[in-house]
């Protein structure tokens, strides 16, 4: 199966494809711009494209030369904070860059896409506990509204041209590469103070809740996101 994993050289993503290589029934490609990416993450066998998602013409052309059968959506602006203060700048990344892709995708015979959205920017202030695929999606955030008009446009894909998708919902990801800045990084941030022989500095009345999930079982749910026949959304 030949697949393009986009942000394949980004925390999830590198976990991802070492989780595709090891399957070693795909012929992989990656596309990233290395914006927080290190290309030294990926595996030699592995094609590589330094691009962005946002340049439509790098894409086509990428699109053109891979002829994916399936597109593993990992690229993406995470910072919830830099989307509230710069909502236009989400926006081009994350529907904007990935529409660039889907259309492109569908004129070279893309089949399926796999897609990393999110859980807890998508549903917004939860109404019951635990939280399942049929609670209200109410996004607090533009990375929250931009994750949910992607999911939306896979719909729109899936019935109007018959490209079929799961999306899957993760929770705050941790593990190894993560970047201690990013939005689940305190686990990082905590771990490392404590093995300095540092104290750990809790903001608020410590009764805060966060779910969290370790990366190599996100890179799992990706790798078996890829021959599942369920579509649709997924929490993770």
């Amino acid at each position: 199966m030949k697949i393009l994993i986009t942000g394949g050289a980004g925390f999830i993503g590198s976990h991802t494809v070492d989780a595709v290589v090891a399957a070693k029934a795909h012929d992989i490609a990656v596309l990233d711009d290395l914006s927080s990416g290190k290309r030294e993450r990926l595996d030699p066998s592995v094609r590589f494209h330094h691009a962005d998602i946002r340049n439509r013409d790098e894409v086509r052309l990428i699109m053109d030369r891979e002829r994916p059968e399936v597109l593993m959506h990992l690229a993406a602006q995470m910072d919830v904070r830099k989307s509230v203060a710069e909502p236009a700048f989400d926006a081009e990344v994350n529907i904007g860059g990935f529409l660039n892709l889907m259309e492109a995708g569908r004129e070279k015979g893309l089949k399926r896409v796999v897609f990393a959205s999110t859980g807890g920017a998508i549903y917004g202030e939860q109404e019951s506990f635990p939280c399942d695929e049929r609670h209200r999606c109410r996004p607090l955030s533009p990375y929250g509204v931009s994750k949910l008009a992607a999911e939306a446009y896979l719909f729109f894909y899936k019935i109007q041209y018959g490209i079929d998708y799961v999306a899957l919902r993760y929770s705050n990801v941790y593990g190894p590469r993560q970047d201690p800045h990013g939005e689940a990084g305190v686990v990082a941030i905590f771990c490392g103070r404590l093995l300095a022989r540092r104290s750990c500095s809790i903001y608020g009345d410590g009764e805060q809740t966060r779910d969290y999930v370790y990366v190599g079982d996100v890179a799992r749910a990706n790798l078996a996101a890829l021959n599942t026949p369920a579509s649709g959304e997924f929490n993770i």
